[in-house]
């Protein structure tokens, strides 16, 4: 018997000693690594990896983490696929500053350096045709925007100037120079009729570019600290003010009453503003690398994006408000996880400098402008496809045949009598 044990235990030790080898080797190969193993049932701030079901335009607002990509790398949800390169826009003949995407998803504008604002017209398929050219600006275009209607776009440049354009028949229809620095913000007011700016110079001038005679009284604010952007607030009354005087964005008027402080969090200077679509939160990037999404109703921070190398350049979410793409100094796009804070895809390598990103209004398209060359020649944009699950069409309900009941047999008895 004491042999039979001896030997029995030797067997068991070979045998964990093979299985152990095996695995070794199998991880060694990268067998494991390309098996995907079942995700596990938890909170999904504590497993930031793990597939979460969400509803769209929804966050979880009582998380405030800092989510350190670098250290995780970008995660690849159930929900994520891969974003892939449709083509570049080459218009311009230097590198682009600026995009905007019409509210109606038809229109595509960039402004460059080469002082040029490219208007493209964008089909149902996603495919782009330079429409018109919009001369004028003598200086780099630093910010473009459309009209609710979709038939204005205003621009602003490192000239001092505004410009506000008819894209339908290209005509002129206001221009300023009234700034004393480069402008970096330009806002259209809901009913269009009203332009805001924002500049280097410290100020914030509101005109009316439909009656222009009643800008001879100008409706100016000296904010008295660079304005490196500015989002009207989701009142309509006031705007957030992001500045190069301190780490805080504002909520204020034209009086200059505060409203509401987003503070704590940033280290440096925010750079950049963006809103979500249901007008509960709020984005910033700043200088310090970051980017923070916040609850405006509270003025709290939900989470703290960390990844980028350098400043972050512009933040807008999709239009479910789902995911929010991040653009920054050191040439990478990164695309975050709204509900979850996980960084969920990187582009780099064909930009060196990126400015600003936006998704079409379908969420089929990422369009990227930056500082971008290849082969000697600067092209104007970078249109990426996004992955195909985000917009794939959920299969209608299947709604059960009604059952038809058999007919109702009489109880009684055959040959009886009522």
């Amino acid at each position: 018997m004491l042999h039979s044990r001896i030997y029995f235990s030797a067997i068991k030790k070979s045998c964990k000693l093979v299985v152990l080898t095996a695995i070794t080797m199998m991880m060694s190969s990268g067998l494991l690594a390309q098996s995907k193993p079942a995700a596990p049932k938890s909170n999904p701030a504590k497993s930031p990896g793990a597939p979460v079901e969400k509803a769209p335009g929804k966050v979880a607002v009582n998380s405030t983490e800092r989510i350190d990509s670098a250290n995780l790398g970008p995660v690849i949800l159930a929900t994520d696929t891969v974003f892939s390169v449709q083509e570049k826009l080459m218009g311009h003949t230097s590198s682009t500053e600026s995009l905007a995407i019409s509210p109606d998803g038809k229109w595509l504008a960039t402004g460059g350096w080469d002082r040029k604002i490219l208007l493209y017209s964008m089909d149902s398929m996603g495919g782009f045709k330079l429409a018109k050219t919009f001369t004028g600006h003598n200086g780099a275009v630093t910010c473009l925007t459309f009209d609710a209607a979709s038939t204005l776009l205003a621009s602003g440049s490192k000239d001092f100037s505004l410009r506000v354009v008819n894209i339908l028949d290209g005509s002129l229809v206001f221009q300023t120079m009234d700034h004393r620095d480069a402008i970096t913000a330009v806002e259209f007011e809901a009913t269009g009729k009203f332009v805001l700016t924002a500049s280097m110079d410290g100020t914030i001038r509101l005109y009316d570019i439909v009656n222009p005679t009643n800008n001879q009284k100008p409706r100016l604010y000296t904010y008295g600290k660079p304005v490196n952007d500015l989002l009207t607030a989701p009142n309509g009354k006031t705007f957030f003010v992001a500045n190069n005087g301190n780490n805080n964005v504002e909520s204020i008027d034209f009086t200059g009453k505060v409203y509401q402080t987003f503070t704590g969090i940033h280290t440096m200077p925010v750079n950049c503003l963006g809103l979500s679509n249901n007008k509960r939160m709020l984005v910033t990037g700043g200088n310090d690398k970051s980017v923070v999404i916040w609850d405006i109703a509270t003025g709290k921070p939900l989470k703290t994006l960390l990844g980028h190398t350098w400043k972050v350049n512009s933040v807008a979410f999709t239009k479910n408000d789902q995911y929010l793409v991040s653009t920054g100094n050191d040439g990478e796009i990164r695309v975050w996880d709204v509900n979850t804070g996980v960084c969920v895809s990187v582009q780099k390598n064909l930009i060196s400098t990126a400015k600003e990103a936006k998704f079409t209004p379908n969420n089929k398209l990422m369009l990227v402008a930056g500082k971008m060359s290849a082969q000697g020649a600067t092209f104007g944009a970078i249109v990426y496809r996004t992955p195909p699950i985000w917009t794939k069409a959920k299969p209608a309900p299947v709604k059960p045949a009604p059952v038809k009941s058999a007919p109702v047999k009489s109880a009684m008895p055959a040959g009886s009598k009522k």
